[in-house]
């Protein structure tokens, strides 16, 4: 290959040909972190807070324990439905947080007495598919 005689322009190939690349190289290498790859962002819950995933069909943890009291509960959705969360007393309902959509975490602030509780996501018949769960409160 020809080139000018000017060292340059000379220069200014070999930058081009060689430094270039390996730059590239440089910041895809930067942009894969070099770290054991994770399934996600964990978001921290605050202490005195019952974290509860929701997918299809099923509630984890699904037996929880609490005592009474103003609890809260985050129901992250890790699954691809949207899907909610019934705290029942019986046929009862004592609180509910809806359209809770995948990838979203809401929170929900309850003041439970003693007692045994259920939780349930009804939308869509999940419930019945076995999307429940059990909740006790014990006395303080």
């Amino acid at each position: 290959m020809l080139h000018s005689g000017r060292p340059a322009d000379i220069a200014a190939r070999l930058a081009t040909r060689i430094v270039a690349p390996f730059a590239l190289a440089l910041a895809f290498a930067a942009c894969g972190g070099g770290t054991t790859p994770t399934a996600g962002a964990v978001t921290p819950v605050p202490s005195g807070t019952v974290a509860i995933e929701a997918k299809e069909y099923a509630f984890t943890p699904s037996t929880i324990t609490v005592a009474a009291g103003s609890v809260t509960f985050s129901i992250k959705n890790v699954g691809t439905q949207d899907h909610e969360l019934e705290i029942l007393k019986g046929d009862q309902v004592v609180d509910k947080v809806e359209a809770i959509a995948p990838g979203m975490t809401r929170d929900a602030t309850v003041t439970l007495a003693a007692g045994d509780y259920t939780f349930v996501c009804k939308l869509n018949g999940h419930d019945q598919l076995g999307m429940k769960g059990t909740l006790t409160v014990t006395g303080t």
